[in-house]
């Protein structure tokens, strides 16, 4: 019990049931008078324990007692011995090492978020305060008053009486446009043509926290495009980035950012081969480029969790394993992060090993199997919390998908695995039906299921963009954006052609800038003329 109660209060508080088994069977306890007294008397060993209320209830006929544990805002609790537990789904996970380090550093970086600022509660903008209620699932039953207190209880309303403010958090969250109570408290995007300085556009994404990321995502891979590819009769469109991975890039941002940094915004560039996402302020203490994706020290806990309750972002520590594993998911590179005194930067880059086709093949056989109705934008976007699939199936499967066989030694050579290991994974794969096993001890050889189309299904039925932005063009003028609509082009490729078709006469520029359209010029075939050399 007194190990629960540790564990408990270092979480998110709990209740702790006395008189019902682990299976949830009531058997009993009589809750007399010198029981709770050894309840209190255990329960006051343990070293910082908050608040905590003793119910006796009836279940089943049967008087059990019922312990109510707060979560502990303030430092953390031990045992009577020095331990440090944490409630972890439904066990107490004792704390060592790097990971007690870690707890405790968590404890005390929460500073910045929780502190005030010049807003105050008449600046909460009522429907944001419901959509955050009903996020971090406070059933207030339209009661405001206990609405405000929740916010109080949770940091976002700090200071008491006239002196009452809303917090950084509370401002993120609660206020229309943050911007006008913490600087640059927004996302902004610059697109470049090229690696030059010079950006063609730049736009701004403010409102609550968890608006900025959906709609700076979303931009983001409009302006990228997609890769096209086509699977038996129908087609598939890709982002050009994972979305899991890119959104999470940007919600890591916003929610680690150092918010004392109010001259400066998250910056994402475009860039025609990468996306840069670029975060104000330093790495917290005890985290180095090396273990970033094993520390977690969030500098804004309260924020990055209220965005996990939006379905915004994972929980704080599984951001950066999450962009990892999808960017691997899909055979690209992995995320490349940089940092010094004033900023962290992560660059995802564009391309994969895998080809469009492959990669819309690929996520149909994770997705489940070779379902024509399943359209899905990219490798593990449609299963982004299924952990039975791993990078290293998606190698495998691109290799069986190209028409070769895997042996255990072909499979380490691929994945720089041991025995033990690649033979775990061939046997995944053939246990979910995706590869099929061949023989025996060392003759054993592995190939794509046969109810899968193999390479031959994955093959890209070639397109004549060409032709279709002239074919767009009869049906009137044309823009970069009514051609990326149309086709799916990335901007860059979508300027090629357009370029091109004027060089060659078939088409004629008007307007400049935002203006600027394209129309037939008159007497044109449609038909490439024929060139010398």
């Amino acid at each position: 019990m007194a190990k629960t109660a540790v564990a408990f209060s270092n979480a998110d508080g709990g209740v702790i049931l006395l008189g019902v088994s682990d299976r949830g069977q009531v058997m009993g306890l009589a809750l007399s008078g010198d029981k709770e007294i050894e309840i209190h008397n255990r329960l006051a060993r343990l070293i910082g324990l908050g608040d905590y209320q003793i119910h006796r209830l009836k279940a089943a006929g049967r008087d059990v007692a019922a312990i109510g544990l707060d979560r502990q805002r303030d430092g953390f609790v031990q045992s009577s011995d020095g331990q440090v537990k944490e409630r972890r789904g439904a066990s107490n996970h004792t704390l060592m090492g790097t990971q007690l380090a870690d707890f405790i550093a968590r404890r005390f970086v929460r500073a910045p978020e929780a502190t005030a600022t010049g807003a105050g509660p008449d600046q909460i903008d009522d429907d944001l305060a419901l959509q955050l209620a009903t996020a971090w699932g406070w059933n207030i039953a339209g009661d405001l008053d206990l609405l405000m207190q929740r916010l109080r209880d949770s940091a976002f309303l700090v200071g008491t009486g006239h002196n009452e403010r809303l917090s950084v958090a509370g401002a993120l969250y609660l206020v229309t446009d943050p911007g006008t109570v913490l600087g640059k408290a927004y996302v902004e995007v610059f697109r470049y043509r090229d690696d030059g300085l010079d950006y063609d556009r730049r736009i701004e994404f403010r409102g609550p926290l968890q608006e900025q990321v959906r709609r700076a995502a979303e931009f983001v891979l409009d302006e990228l495009g997609f890769d096209m590819a086509t699977l038996g009769v129908d087609r598939h469109e890709l982002h050009r980035l994972p979305h899991s991975a890119l959104r999470e890039a940007i919600a890591n941002a916003v929610a680690h950012r150092s918010y004392a940094a109010t001259g400066e915004a998250v910056r994402i560039e475009i860039r025609p081969d990468r996306v840069v996402v670029r975060s104000p302020g330093a790495l917290p203490g005890g985290v180095t480029l090396t273990d970033i994706a094993e520390r977690s020290v969030p500098r804004n806990i309260l924020v990055i969790r209220t965005l996990r309750f939006f379905g915004i972002a994972e929980d704080a520590g599984r951001g950066v394993d999450l962009m990892y594993r999808h960017m691997a998911l899909n055979l690209m590179s992995p995320p490349r992060f940089a940092a010094d005194d004033a900023s962290v930067t992560v660059t995802l880059r564009l391309g994969s090993e895998a080809t469009p086709a492959e990669r819309a093949q690929l996520a149909q056989m994770l997705a489940g199997g070779d379902d024509a109705s399943t359209r899905p934008h990219s490798v593990g976007e449609r299963e982004p919390t299924d952990e039975r699939t791993s990078p290293q199936d998606a190698r495998l499967l691109l290799h069986a998908a190209r028409g070769r066989t895997l042996t255990n030694a072909r499979a380490r050579a691929l994945l720089g695995i041991d025995v033990r290991d690649s033979r775990a994974a061939l046997h995944r794969l053939r246990d979910r039906g995706l590869l099929e096993q061949h023989g025996t001890d060392s003759g054993t050889v592995y190939s794509l299921h046969s109810r899968f189309s193999g390479p031959e299904g994955a093959r890209t039925r070639p397109r004549d963009f060409v032709a279709e932005v002239l074919a767009l063009s009869r049906e009137g003028p044309i823009t970069n954006t009514s051609v990326r609509t149309r086709t799916g082009l990335d901007r860059a490729t979508a300027v090629r052609i357009l370029n091109r078709l004027v060089a060659e006469g078939r088409l004629e520029r008007r307007g400049t800038k935002r203006g600027t359209h394209y129309v037939r010029r008159q007497g044109s075939s449609g038909r490439n003329r024929s060139r010398r050399g």
